[in-house]
């Protein structure tokens, strides 16, 4: 009769610590699989701006937009080494439809290096500097309609979900295409989600507080959209929605721009 009470605890003691390890186990599986590594499709841009993502070694990337007053922007990208790529650009307008052709002054340049790749609870990190504008160039001022980046610090995190991926990004930038003292530190952030490896949504804010006249936007503050389509492995096209807040001179409504990037290896 005194035996009884003791058995019963000592069960109970058993079943206790077999729900704590079980229940151990599921959470560090749900870590590794929520905190998912960017893969080697990770994005490098979130709209226009830059993430942490870099191209795999040994690969390439061609990349087209078409954008207002029959805009173009070309560009290449190549992964020599691990976590790092370098490439050029050049834009010009009026490039399809009709009226003058004109082009920006000089090729753009764009290094990434990625110095901390990402980690289940850290975020990947990555240092570059990107000369490439976006939008029209305008001569008399000397400028993109939105600044090139320039010097970028930007963190990356991804997470698994039940559609796919949700990448979480953080920038701060350093645009050298304003003049000397009209520069200054910049953020930017955004998301990008996959659905189902078919499928990219993503939505980007650019504080632009590097932006010193009201010539080009009437208030700071730059919200991008972009729908990515994954045609197949080494193709993807997409439409971008840009300025959704309507801060550019003269607009209502966001500007519709396409993409066209080709990944390939060499």
């Amino acid at each position: 009769m005194h035996q009884l009470p003791r058995d019963i605890i000592l069960l109970m003691m058993r079943q206790i610590k077999r729900k704590i390890r079980a229940i151990s186990i599921i959470s560090l599986f749900l870590l590794y699989y929520f905190s998912s590594p960017l893969s080697s499709t990770e994005p490098i841009e979130i709209v226009e701006l830059p993430t942490a993502g870099v191209l795999s070694k040994g690969s390439y990337s061609i990349q087209s937009n078409f954008f207002g007053m029959g805009g173009m922007r070309l560009g290449l990208l190549v992964a020599p080494f691990n976590n790092f790529m370098l490439g050029v650009s050049f834009s010009g307008t009026n490039i399809i439809g009709n009226g003058e052709v004109s082009f920006q002054k000089l090729p753009a340049a764009r290094l990434s290096y990625r110095f901390l790749d990402e980690k289940i609870t850290f975020p990947a990190l990555a240092l570059g500097i990107s000369t490439q504008g976006f939008g029209f160039y305008d001569s008399r001022l000397q400028r993109f309609q939105t600044l090139s980046p320039g010097l970028y610090l930007v963190a990356s995190k991804g997470f698994k979900n039940f559609l796919g991926v949700v990448d979480f990004h953080f920038g701060l930038n350093y645009s050298l295409e304003p003049k000397p003292a009209e520069r200054s530190l910049n953020f930017y952030t955004g998301l990008a989600q996959s659905i189902l490896r078919y499928l990219q949504l993503n939505l980007e804010f650019n504080a632009n507080l590097d932006e010193k006249t009201t010539e080009v936007m009437s208030r700071k503050g730059l919200l991008n959209f972009s729908l990515l389509f994954f045609v197949n492995p080494n193709v993807k096209i997409g439409l971008i929605l840009k300025d959704l807040f309507g801060n550019f001179q003269g607009r209502n409504a966001a500007e519709r721009n396409i993409v066209l990037h080709y990944y390939g290896k060499f």
